[in-house]
């Protein structure tokens, strides 16, 4: 119970995170502090449920009000993933249905192996440190960690579409191997050229979040 109480006279821990990530670095603390003493004034009246609510409105407001100017470019960035994504799944529903393109195999076949062999190729740390660069502009970063998370991208990005490839024809050759029946040839091609689309989509991803640390990267020698 002391444990409990404890924790509930902390402000809500994402909430203070995603004010840490949007004001600017010189008014982290300031703001941080006054919102955390509002914060427990309105918990010390019994009205915690309200005093979190509270907490989150003024985090998400104050986060909106900033988020485009500290951190513009990762926003642009999510927005441009929300893009691609909607008008792929419009040209998959034109095509035919969204479940024609929907395969779990397929799907196991790229991006977990991909990702394994962006952390063997760099490693755990630089993965995880290259997706903080995207999240996170930072000026202090050194010209060898752009380097270091160029490469995480471009080894993710190029082992998906290899691993597509590769896959692909593994398919085609079992195709090969079935064509006296002509009736399953169409349903299996078509499952086959799906892990060539899921490494594509995967090399676009990681293209896009390449060339956005170089900008970065030439941002911070200006």
């Amino acid at each position: 119970m002391k444990n409990a109480s404890l924790t509930d006279n902390q402000p809500p821990t994402v909430a203070s995170k995603l004010l840490s990530w949007a004001l600017p670095q010189y008014l982290v603390e300031p703001v941080l502090g006054d919102l955390s003493e509002e914060y427990l004034q309105r918990a010390a009246n019994n009205q915690l449920l309200k005093a979190k609510l509270w907490y989150w409105r003024q985090a998400v407001k104050s986060a909106m009000q900033f988020m485009l100017k500290t951190q513009g470019g990762f926003v642009m960035f999510i927005v441009s993933i929300i893009l691609f994504l909607g008008l792929t799944y419009m040209a998959m529903d034109i095509a035919g249905g969204v479940s024609m393109y929907v395969d779990i195999p397929s799907v196991l076949l790229i991006f977990p192996p991909a990702i394994a062999f962006a952390c063997a190729a760099t490693s755990i740390n630089q993965v995880k440190s290259a997706l903080s660069v995207l999240m996170v502009a930072d000026a202090s970063k050194q010209p060898q960690v752009y380097r270091s998370c160029k490469r995480v991208f471009s080894v993710l990005g190029n082992a998906g579409i290899l691993l597509g490839v590769l896959m692909t024809l593994i398919g085609w050759v079992a195709i090969g191997a079935m064509a006296d029946d002509v009736s399953m040839i169409g349903p299996a091609f078509s499952v086959s050229i799906l892990t060539l689309v899921y490494g594509l989509a995967l090399k676009i991803l990681c293209y896009v979040a390449e060339q956005k640390i170089q900008t970065l990267s030439e941002n911070e020698n200006y």
